[in-house]
C-alpha cells in the first residue's frame, strides 16, 4: 500500500496525472492487487508510453543514445536476433560480468529474465528509443549474422533463381525474422540498412578473391561489407530476380527497377548490371520519395535566391534554367520548383530521362529513344496537351532548345537543365547551339547554377581559428577568423559529414544582361554585369556557408574547383 501511495504521489507531482485521476486510480488499486500504473493505463487516465517514462524516472533508469555508442558485434550477438526483436532490446556493453542492455521497456521482467538465462550474465537495463534499437538490430545482428551465415553456407549455395520461389518475383517484401535462405536475408538486410543510413547508391563489386559491398553516402564511396567471391553469383542472381531481369543473361548490361518497403517508407530502386572480368557488377540507385518533399530552403538556398526564384515562378511564361555538372542536384531542384507550382489549377507536364521520382499531380513522360520518343519529339507533343508548366529534364540539342524557347515565348512556364559550369555560360551555350540571341533575350527569365557540398555533422563539429598564413593563402577577408571542422562520430559513420546542401549563384535576366546577349558578349562580360547587379558566385555563396558552420573550406574548394 505504501508503494502504491509513493508512486502515485510521484505521478501527481511530476504532472503525469491530476488529482481526479489519482483518486480514481487509488480507489481501484487499493482494492485489489493490480499495480497503480496498470490500473491508470486500463482506465485510460495514463497512456502506456507515459507510464513507461514515469517508471524509468521513478526507478532512476538511465537513457542511452545508441547512435553515439560503438557496439561490438560480439557483444550484440550475445542474444539471438529473434529475442532482440521480440523484446525490442540489444546488448551494447559488458563490464565485469555485467551486460548492459538497451531496452524500450527496461522494467520488462520477462525480457530481463530471458536475457539473464540465455547469457548467464547479470543484466543492467538502460532505456533507448525504439527506432535506435531497431537500427542497431539491423546493423549488428541482421546484417552481421547474415554475412556470417552466408560465409558458413557458401559452398552449398545454389546459383539457380528457383531457390527463392516464384512468390518473390516482383516484390521486395520480406520478413527478416523468417528463416529464409542466407542469400535472400543478407540482400534484404543490406538494402534495408542502406535506406536507413541515407545511402544514394549501393555498389556490389566482384573482385579477384572478394565480393565487396560499398555505399555512396554524401557523394563518397565507403566500403561496408566484404564477402567471399563464392557468394557473388548467388547474390547477383537474387538481385536480378528482385528487379525482374534475365538471370541467365550475364554477358550484356541490363537495367531494372523494383519497389521496397523499409518500415513505413516506400522506396524505389533502379538497378544496373555490368559484366566485368570477375563477374557481374551491380549498382543499385536508391530513389527515396522523401527527396520530392524538399523545399527550396531545404536545398540550402539563401533567402535572397529563394525569393528571386519564387518571383519567377509566379510569372505565366518564361524559361528558367538550372545548370551545373552531373551530380550537382539539378533534378532535385527542378522537383522542388515543381512542388512550389503544383496545384489543381495548373496542368504540369514533364519529360524526363529517366523518370526517377513520381510526383503526384504532375504528368510525367519517360523518354524512349528505341520507340522514337526523344526530348524534342515529346516536347512537341506536350505543346498540344494544353500545358501551363513544362519541365524538360535536360536540353541536349538545338531542336529541344528551340522548342523549349518557343514554348516559353508562347505563354508557357518552362523549367529545364543544362550542363554548364556557371550561370553566364548557359546563355552562351544556347547561342552556340544555334539559338538566335533575340530569342534568348525574350524567353529566358533567370539561370540558377549550383553545386553540392557535404554538410558538417552537427554532433561532432567544432570551431577553430584560422592562422594568418591560411587567411592569406585563401585570400579571405580580414573579418573571417573562424571556420568549422569535425572529427567524425557514430552519428555520421566517422566521416564528419551528414547530408549535403547546395551552393548557388542566381543570375536574374535583367535589361543589362539582355543587351549583352543581343550583342553576343562572352560569358565573362555577362558574369561581370551580373555581379554588378548583386549576384553572388557559387564560391561566394559557399564561403558564407563555410562561415556559418554548414560545411568546410575543403569541401567548397573541391566543389568549386572546376569553375
Amino acid at each position: 500500500m505504501e508503494k502504491h501511495l509513493e508512486f502515485s504521489q510521484f505521478l501527481l507531482v511530476n504532472g503525469y496525472i491530476d488529482e481526479k485521476g489519482l483518486a480514481m486510480g487509488l480507489e481501484f488499486a487499493l482494492g485489489g492487487r493490480e499495480p497503480i500504473g496498470d490500473v491508470l493505463v486500463r482506465m485510460g487516465v495514463l497512456p502506456k508510453a507515459r507510464l513507461s517514462e514515469a517508471v524509468r524516472r521513478y526507478l532512476g533508469i538511465p537513457e542511452v543514445s545508441l547512435t553515439r555508442v560503438i557496439i561490438d558485434p560480439e557483444i550484440a550477438g550475445q542474444i539471438p536476433e529473434e529475442m532482440a526483436r521480440r523484446y525490442t532490446l540489444i546488448p551494447f556493453e559488458r563490464h565485469s560480468g555485467i551486460l548492459r542492455v538497451a531496452m524500450l521497456e527496461p522494467t520488462h521482467e520477462r525480457a530481463l529474465r530471458d536475457v539473464r538465462m540465455f547469457t548467464g550474465l547479470e543484466v543492467e537495463p538502460v532505456f533507448a528509443q525504439a527506432e535506435e534499437i531497431h537500427a542497431a538490430i539491423r546493423k549488428y545482428l541482421t546484417v552481421e549474422q547474415s554475412v556470417a551465415r552466408l560465409t558458413d553456407h557458401e559452398d552449398h549455395i545454389l546459383e539457380e533463381p528457383g531457390i527463392w520461389g516464384n512468390e518473390f518475383l516482383g516484390s521486395a517484401e520480406f520478413d527478416a525474422q523468417v528463416d529464409d535462405p542466407p542469400t535472400l536475408k543478407l540482400v534484404y538486410s543490406i538494402l534495408h540498412e542502406a535506406v536507413l543510413q541515407g545511402v544514394s547508391d549501393i555498389h556490389w563489386e566482384p573482385r579477384k578473391n572478394q565480393f565487396v559491398v560499398r555505399y555512396r553516402i554524401d557523394s563518397k564511396l565507403l566500403r561496408k561489407h566484404v564477402l567471399s567471391s563464392k557468394a557473388a553469383r548467388s547474390i547477383v542472381a537474387c538481385l536480378k530476380v528482385m528487379a525482374q531481369m534475365d538471370v541467365a543473361e550475364r554477358r550484356i548490361p541490363q537495367d531494372g527497377r523494383m519497389a521496397f518497403s523499409a518500415g513505413v517508407r516506400q522506396v524505389d530502386f533502379r538497378m544496373s548490371t555490368m559484366p566485368t572480368v570477375y563477374g557481374e557488377k551491380i549498382v543499385v540507385r536508391i530513389l527515396d520519395q522523401e527527396m520530392t518533399q524538399r523545399s527550396l530552403n531545404d536545398l540550402g538556398m539563401r533567402l535572397e535566391v529563394e525569393i528571386g526564384i519564387k518571383s519567377l515562378l509566379k510569372r505565366p511564361n518564361g524559361l528558367i534554367l538550372v545548370v551545373g555538372p552531373t551530380g550537382s542536384g539539378k533534378t532535385t531542384t527542378l522537383y522542388a520548383l515543381l512542388r512550389e507550382l503544383n496545384s489543381e489549377e495548373q496542368n504540369i507536364i514533364s519529360i524526363e530521362d529517366p523518370v526517377e521520382y513520381q510526383l503526384s499531380g504532375v504528368n510525367q513522360v519517360q523518354v524512349n529513344l528505341p520507340a522514337g520518343l526523344s526530348f524534342a519529339v515529346g516536347l512537341r507533343h506536350i505543346l498540344r496537351q494544353d500545358p501551363d508548366v513544362i519541365m524538360v529534364g535536360e536540353i541536349r540539342d538545338e531542336e529541344t532548345a528551340r522548342i523549349a524557347i518557343t514554348a516559353a515565348l508562347t505563354g508557357h512556364l518552362v523549367l529545364s537543365t543544362l550542363h554548364t559550369n556557371t550561370a553566364a555560360e548557359a546563355l552562351v551555350r544556347l547561342v552556340d547551339m544555334g539559338i538566335e540571341p533575340y530569342l534568348l533575350a525574350a524567353a529566358v527569365s533567370g539561370v540558377l547554377s549550383q553545386r553540392l557540398v557535404r554538410r558538417l555533422c552537427e554532433h561532432c563539429k567544432t570551431k577553430y581559428r584560422l592562422s594568418e598564413t591560411e587567411k592569406r593563402a585563401l585570400r579571405l577577408p580580414a573579418s573571417i577568423t573562424l571556420f568549422y571542422r569535425s572529427k567524425g562520430c557514430q552519428e555520421c559513420f566517422d566521416t564528419g559529414f551528414r547530408g549535403r546542401i547546395g551552393i548557388h549563384e542566381f543570375l536574374l535576366y535583367n535589361q543589362e544582361i539582355k543587351d549583352l546577349v543581343l550583342t553576343q558578349h562572352n560569358s565573362r562580360d555577362i558574369e561581370q554585369q551580373a555581379l554588378v547587379s548583386g549576384m553572388l558566385t557559387v564560391f561566394e555563396d559557399g564561403l558564407l556557408k563555410v562561415t556559418q558552420g554548414l560545411t568546410t573550406m575543403e569541401e567548397l574548394l573541391h566543389a568549386a574547383s572546376g569553375i
